[in-house]
């Protein structure tokens, strides 16, 4: 079909907006968070009902039209960024972004794909509730484009990843055909789980449009403590001692590196460390409570006690704008490595008692590669979830991705060793199809690709992705 033929039938089935008419629009959602994919896509569209997402896929099935399914388009392993220059169109849920109805007796929520999951939290806790997830990209990101990478995030300890939480789901098939999936029950035990399928499908099977989730209630008070220690079997050894000790008021335990710090304080997203003594490894942990929280001031001095040998210092925030400077100082690292230079990135899984070795053996064998490289490891160490970033050395001559091949080789062979994963959180995309190749089985690759062939005989639905 022509371009202008094609450019007009879809105008009359929703708002599309070509990439003649807006080039930069285009550009934007075209452009993986990251800048590492750049292909741009023949349109836009903005459907704003599942109606027209179903006869936007029709006609694209129809015509052997490529289909990119896209959230808030907050990903870094290029799953809603075109595989090939002006041959795909990318379908953005963005106009369907109604909280539809708030189920307080079953607790639970439904929502539109498009809602941004900050504002469906802010609605949530005028009511004295919570929404599951929370991740430093709550502020853009979708829940349909959560469900379709099975996001997890900081609360994962807590209260799982977004998979843990999905009810009922919506969803468009590759033919058009509308389905929901799941019922508003916690308990229903009735054949195949149908809406699992599409939960971390990353848009190959399906376009989610619509979703009930669980909400929890708002705890009535919180407390956090920073932890610096210097060595990761110290970080362990703590973490190993909340979990036993506090598996019910825990909501985070994140893992951060002193690099962080200098980062932040290099491109100015902080001031100083909150620390008098530089360590190389720190803890930042959120416990919640649902009573009067004086008695477990108690047991945190107890648990400080405890672990004098396991750490250097202790910071307990003594208010809330302190609490709240902690978590926006792990907020930003995504954007100070972003800042600092180009970047490789990692989002593995490691058991929890294989952390130390992978770490020692990866930067001994990453170092001896690109000499001077640095290692910004942070992540949710409740969950075993690692991002092992690494940033090109200050005034790097060479091309820096020309390296990543052979990173990998060594990533790789470590997560099969220890039994890890490529991907905890961000999921497959364009980025990691390697590395899901290398890890996974193959048969388990085999049986999903003849369930992505049962849901999409013409591949139509973010094609190249995964796979």
């Amino acid at each position: 079909m022509k371009l202008e033929l094609l450019n007009e039938k879809l105008k009359k089935l929703c708002n599309f907006i070509t990439y003649q008419e807006d080039k930069q629009l285009n550009k934007t959602h075209s452009t993986d968070w990251r800048g590492r994919f750049s292909n741009i896509s023949l349109g836009v569209a903005f459907p704003s009902s599942a109606l027209q997402v179903s006869k936007i896929i029709k006609f694209c099935n129809k015509h052997n039209i490529q289909i990119i399914p896209q959230g808030g388009n907050t990903g870094l392993v290029g799953a809603t960024s075109p595989l090939k220059n002006k041959k795909e169109i990318i379908l953005n849920l963005k106009k369907m972004d109604k909280v539809l109805l708030i189920d307080e007796d079953n607790r639970s929520i439904e929502l539109q794909a498009g809602t941004i999951i900050e504002e469906a939290n802010s609605i949530l806790e005028k009511k004295n509730y919570i929404f599951p997830l929370n991740m430093t990209s709550t502020g853009s990101a979708q829940v349909g484009g959560a469900i379709a990478t099975n996001a997890g995030g900081m609360n994962v300890v807590k209260y799982g990843s977004i998979r843990n939480n999905i009810l009922e789901i919506e969803v468009v098939l590759a033919n058009g055909e509308i389905l929901m999936l799941g019922s508003n029950l916690i308990k229903d035990n009735t054949g195949y789980n149908l809406k699992d399928l599409f939960c971390g499908s990353e848009g190959t099977l399906g376009i989610i449009t619509k979703a009930r989730l669980k909400i929890y209630p708002k705890p009535t008070e919180h407390s956090t403590c920073f932890i610096s220690s210097n060595s990761i079997e110290e970080v362990m050894n703590i973490c190993k001692y909340i979990r036993n000790n506090f598996s019910d008021s825990i909501e985070r335990i994140e893992f951060i590196s002193d690099l962080s710090f200098e980062l932040c304080i290099k491109h100015k997203l902080l001031r100083k460390r909150f620390f008098n003594k530089k360590t190389k490894y720190y803890l930042l942990i959120k416990f919640i409570y649902f009573d009067n929280n004086e008695a477990s001031f108690d047991i945190l001095e107890k648990f400080f006690n405890s672990q004098k040998n396991n750490c250097e210092d202790f910071l307990l925030a003594q208010n809330e704008r302190e609490s709240i400077e902690f978590w926006r100082f792990r907020e930003v690292l995504t954007e100070a490595q972003k800042i600092d230079g180009k970047l490789i990135g990692f989002d593995i899984s490691i058991p929890l008692n294989k952390i130390n070795l992978f770490i020692t053996r990866s930067k001994e064998e990453i170092s001896k590669l690109v000499p001077n490289i640095k290692f910004h490891i942070f992540g949710h160490l409740g969950d075993s979830n690692l991002h092992f970033n690494l940033i090109e050395p200050d005034n790097f001559k060479e091309n820096f991705y020309r390296y990543e091949k052979n990173i990998k080789k060594i990533i790789n062979k470590l997560i099969i060793e220890l039994k890890g994963s490529v991907s905890a959180e961000h999921g497959i995309g364009m980025l990691k199809k390697d590395d899901f190749k290398k890890t996974k089985s193959f048969k388990e690759i085999q049986l999903m690709n003849k369930i992505k062939k049962l849901f999409d005989p013409k591949n139509i639905l973010n094609k190249g992705k995964i796979f």
